[in-house]
């Protein structure tokens, strides 16, 4: 599964590609995604992420049995986002997601295939059991967004992240596959 796991998927509506596997630069045009302000205040790492730290984080990727991460493209080849599942746990059947769209393509729907493209991998090709994130109190919108999807609120990291000058509260949220 993990050979897989580093492959690229191919999915009903979206193709998702390995970090490891994209050119340099399509890995500098994500920098610059996860570098935009509106993407970076969501983040536990508000700083700027320089390009020889972001090049040697997917390097590190391609012997990492846990953390994994994709450029998710839909049908035309628009390049939507970055999803990835992190703290992958195979023998548990778990795992943590991540989510980002490319906020320079002006398309209507860009999150919900993400977000339908990472589902449908954790549940019916990993086969997990449960699926979990971690969002900052105040982004209202991304557990409304959440939400949408079936995940519900299982717990509360209180003071877990510093942001904006002072602690902020995270919600760990969690969906389990309807399959079992």
């Amino acid at each position: 599964m993990i050979d897989k796991l580093r492959g690229n998927i191919k999915l009903k509506d979206i193709e998702l590609v390995n970090l490891i596997n994209l050119s340099e630069q399509e890995k500098l045009e994500i920098l610059n995604w996860r570098n935009n302000p509106e993407i970076r205040k969501w983040m536990y790492n508000t700083d700027i992420i320089h390009e020889r730290e972001h090049l040697n984080f997917i390097d590190g990727l391609a012997s990492n049995n846990q953390n994994f991460y994709w450029l998710g493209k839909d049908n035309q080849g628009d390049k939507l986002g970055v999803i990835n599942l992190i703290r992958v746990h195979l023998k548990n059947r778990n795992a943590y997601l991540g989510i980002y769209a490319n906020l320079g393509l002006k398309k209507i729907g860009k999150g919900k295939y993400l977000m339908d493209g990472l589902i449908q991998l954790a549940f019916e090709v990993i086969n997990l059991h449960t699926l979990k994130l971690e969002v900052i109190s105040t982004n209202l919108n991304a557990i409304k967004f959440y939400s949408k999807f079936g995940f519900q609120e299982e717990g509360l990291l209180r003071d877990f992240v510093f942001s904006d000058n002072q602690w902020q509260d995270v919600i760990v949220m969690g969906a389990k596959n309807p399959a079992g």
